[in-house]
């Protein structure tokens, strides 16, 4: 084996770490906030900004570390779901947008002051963009092999 080759695997581990270590932070995390809530024990609003102000320079420090250390297929991967999933994901969320003040939407999901409806779809517009590019990703590296 090359030097190339054993630097390049080592990068390559160390990025796995990076991407487990990150995920198991966010269950562990969420477990905590669902095991509060079932205790009866609510966090201040104010918590989770603040948490993700503490936690965001780390994963920041991560993300350039993993990008850094994966190989170019693998990059390719992720600027394809990125830009295919997380766009397209936008377009197909989009005309729910045209819902907003409509009786439609409140029926659907109940009555939210300005700033929960403000969260409710900024966090849906999330969750359709990870899944959009989860999907592609896949889609992507299925299509490779």
């Amino acid at each position: 084996m090359s030097e190339s080759t054993g630097t390049q695997a080592r990068r390559q581990a160390i990025a796995l770490r990076l991407l487990v270590a990150s995920a198991l932070l966010g269950a562990i995390g969420g477990a905590g906030l669902t095991l509060l809530k079932e205790i009866g024990v609510t966090p201040p609003a104010s918590f989770m900004g603040y948490a993700l102000l503490a936690v965001a320079p780390f994963m920041i420090v991560a993300s350039v570390i993993y990008w850094r250390n994966i190989d170019e297929a693998a990059r390719e991967a992720h600027k394809f779901a990125w830009f295919w999933g997380g766009s397209g994901s936008i377009l197909l969320a989009a005309p729910l947008a045209m819902l907003v003040g409509d009786a439609r939407l409140t029926a659907l999901a109940g009555q939210h002051s300005p700033s929960e409806w403000f969260a409710i779809g900024v966090f849906s517009l999330l969750v359709f963009q990870l899944t959009a590019y989860v999907v592609v990703w896949a889609v992507w590296w299925l299509r490779q092999r």
